[in-house]
């Protein structure tokens, strides 16, 4: 089997710029080991993996699975590897569709023909506060013992957000001088 792949440099119109991504077309779907040794290969940030549905080409096809992977793990979201594999659709397999949506672990993405750019529609992974006590251990660890206010966690792509408790010192003026001067 042939994997044609690319890799796409994303913000930028400069080659050797931006941010890469390697983008490989799937016409049938192979096993998550296969995508991740090529990921591992490729050794990008990200290398994705779009397949198609059957009976639908890469040209005409309104709606693909899209997967990403760095070369260690799989990620639950990508934006430059999107852009970067809606860039390949459109220019290179000339994909005459305005949208594409691809298939993801965040769900639903939409990636939009704007001239010559691609605008994407991402998820806003809204976190949702978690007790405190499910990540004692990990919240520890990281924060050291400062003073918590909440813990939230997204979770589309897994991410722990630890918000912490403003506190202000008040200085006295010999110190407060002392920082003026170092300034």
């Amino acid at each position: 089997m042939k994997i044609p792949i690319w890799t796409v440099d994303a913000f930028t119109s400069r080659p050797f710029s931006g941010n890469p991504a390697a983008v490989c077309l799937l016409e049938e779907n192979i096993p998550d080991t296969l995508k991740q040794s090529i990921a591992a290969e490729m050794n990008l940030s990200e290398t994705c993996f779009v397949t198609k549905h059957k009976n639908v080409s890469f040209s005409a096809g309104e709606q693909f699975a899209l997967r990403w992977f760095t070369p260690t793990i799989e990620v639950p979201l990508c934006g430059h590897a999107t852009l970067a594999a809606a860039t390949v659709l459109f220019q290179v397999c000339k994909n005459g569709n305005e949208i594409i949506k691809f298939d993801t672990l965040s769900g639903v993405l939409e990636a939009k023909k704007k001239e010559t750019k691609v605008v994407l529609d991402l998820p806003i992974n809204s976190p949702e506060a978690v007790d405190k006590g499910e990540f004692h251990e990990v919240v520890q660890e990281v924060c050291c013992e400062l003073p918590v206010q909440e813990i939230l966690l997204s979770k589309t792509t897994r991410y722990l957000l630890i918000r912490l408790e403003v506190r202000y010192v008040s200085l006295s003026k010999d110190i407060q001088l002392i920082y003026l001067r170092t300034r």
